[in-house]
């Protein structure tokens, strides 16, 4: 079902096949605009808070892994700035997207990680095969039955004591809207929920943050497998 609100369209995601339709709105969505979204030169395409707010986020996590520790970007884009700013500190990223447009960028900007195109949703890794997994601001692109039924794989990647750092949705709401001239789906659930979510998936949430964003903002959350 479809309801119209204002310029936004709001639309259940109770189906597989219509949150499969979702995912690859948001794919096409960002195939379109990855350059209008963030240019190759993050001092460019980047406001300084933002770039600053990511560097912070890696240096952070950087100062809780071993030299070399291994890391997944789930909805790692262009690669910048985050999973830059993961490699500069010496650790070992797999970068992950479905959009072929952005991992192409990816590849030129940074060298230094490994990527691979997939969908988050359906990506296999080894159990206990990495240290840490990041997700900056691609999960709220992700239906939230998809995000829940995730949480738990990525404790299943995880080694022992492995973290997770993530943005989720502060407070509930889904919608698909225009985004820098592209159709552009989201969906959130609330921070209660998400650390809920994570508790059940053995992923003991550390602290979570009120990131802000314009009007809103979202949830920064540091879960440690447990």
């Amino acid at each position: 079902m479809t309801v119209i609100r204002g310029s936004m369209t709001v639309m259940e995601s109770g189906d597989a096949a219509g949150r499969a339709r979702q995912r690859d709105l948001v794919r096409r969505g960002y195939d379109a605009i990855s350059l209008a979204y963030r240019a190759d030169d993050p001092a460019h395409g980047t406001p300084a808070a933002d770039a600053s707010r990511y560097a912070g986020w890696a240096a952070d996590l950087a100062a809780l892994l071993r030299p070399g520790a291994r890391v997944v970007d789930l909805g790692c884009g262009a690669g910048i700035p985050a999973t830059r700013e993961l490699a500069a500190h010496g650790l070992q990223v797999l970068g992950v997207d479905f959009s072929a447009v952005q991992l192409r960028r990816a590849r030129r900007l940074v060298p230094a990680a490994r990527l691979i195109q997939a969908d988050m949703t359906a990506l296999q890794l080894r159990p206990a095969s990495t240290d840490a997994v990041v997700s900056f601001y691609a999960l709220i692109h992700v239906p939230v039955a998809d995000q829940e039924a995730l949480f738990p794989r990525i404790r299943d990647w995880l080694r022992p004591g492995g973290y997770f750092l993530a943005i989720v949705g502060a407070t509930p709401w889904t919608g698909t809207a225009q985004f820098h001239g592209a159709d552009m789906f989201w969906d959130h659930a609330g921070t209660g929920t998400y650390l809920r979510w994570f508790q059940a998936a053995r992923l003991t949430p550390l602290w979570h943050r009120y990131v802000p964003d314009g009007d809103s903002g979202h949830t920064l959350v540091l879960a440690r497998a447990s």
